[in-house]
């Protein structure tokens, strides 16, 4: 899990932390749900320390995901206006802001999380349908993890280096069942070393491949449907602009920087019989789609006025009269 932060107008992002960076255990947030808010609190605080900024001065853009409860959005406001009495605040939904650094009004936006995958389909840049599965970077990274102290288990530190390894080394397997199940000549061919801290050398081949594919195998929790077959049924559910969906598929999220990923996932799609022609765009940064398209939107007059201001919060919330 991450955290990107920086000022509109810009290209990049000027802080992106892990969460080994800010709090290595606990983390507030999990599969995208807030846990501990009063984390969280200390967190936001030192963002605004990081950027040299005063929050009573800023107009704030948050980036919120569909699963948002009504009741989330309100302490995130109090939260902003209460504790930090932020200037202006706007909420913008996540896919909303894929589509925009894309450029892409009408599409599919497949957001490739820490916790959770989530697809949701824009059309003329209105957000009409959005699904999450409960599969993202995570799993994978925890699948190598295990796979790697499987085949060195004398390596006790081995899960603190699991993500980089991940991040270096894997690769969506376009072949699956030959390249996660790989022996012999196959093996050593996608053999790679590990360098640990105490100099020993780890030695991995297959599971490069299969640590990604628990972001393409059936879900338990949704009905053993795969992440493929789910956008088929959100393509299918709007069939007079279902050609315009399935030819203008956005992905982002860290997971998707994996080689391959996208001629992976174009494969499963056409697995699955989603549609005729389908077109996965891939935008160059994409562990920063979202922060990229809420610094485009900032100056889309018609979305960041439907936010509020520290006066209106305020005269919102005024104590009723006795």
């Amino acid at each position: 899990f991450s955290v990107k932060a920086g000022f509109a107008g810009e290209s990049y992002p000027l802080l992106v932390y892990t969460q080994e960076q800010f709090y290595p255990d606990p983390w507030p947030i999990v599969r995208g749900k807030v846990e501990d808010w009063q984390i969280l609190e200390q967190v936001v605080q030192l963002i605004w320390s990081k950027l040299r900024i005063d929050p009573t001065e800023e107009e704030v853009i948050l980036v919120e995901q569909p699963d948002t409860s009504p009741q989330e959005h309100r302490k995130m406001e109090a939260l902003m206006f209460e504790k930090f009495k932020v200037r202006y605040l706007t909420f913008l939904p996540a896919a909303l802001c894929v589509s925009h650094a894309a450029g892409v009004s009408t599409g599919i936006m497949m957001n490739f999380g820490h916790g959770v995958t989530r697809i949701s389909v824009v059309i003329d840049n209105l957000v009409r349908k959005e699904v999450q599965v409960p599969v993202g970077g995570q799993d994978s990274t925890d699948h190598l993890a295990s796979s790697l102290q499987t085949r060195h288990p004398t390596q006790r530190d081995l899960a603190i280096h699991t993500r980089e390894i991940k991040e270096r080394h894997s690769f969506a397997s376009l072949n699956p069942q030959l390249e996660t199940e790989a022996v012999g000549s196959t093996a050593k061919s996608m053999q790679r070393m590990y360098s640990m801290p105490n100099e020993t050398k780890i030695v991995f081949d297959r599971e490069r491949a299969s640590c990604i594919e628990p972001l393409f195998g059936p879900v338990k929790s949704m009905d053993d449907e795969t992440i493929a077959c789910l956008t088929k049924q959100l393509i299918n559910s709007f069939p007079e602009k279902s050609m315009d969906l399935a030819q203008n598929i956005v992905i982002c999220g860290g997971p998707t920087d994996s080689l391959n990923f996208n001629y992976r996932l174009l494969s499963e799609l056409y697995k699955c019989k989603a549609a005729k022609i389908v077109r996965i765009f891939c935008p160059p940064e994409r562990r920063f789609t979202c922060w990229v398209g809420a610094s485009v939107i900032y100056f889309d007059d018609d979305y960041v006025d439907q936010g509020m201001s520290l006066n209106e919060y305020s005269f919102k919330h005024l104590p009723a009269e006795q």
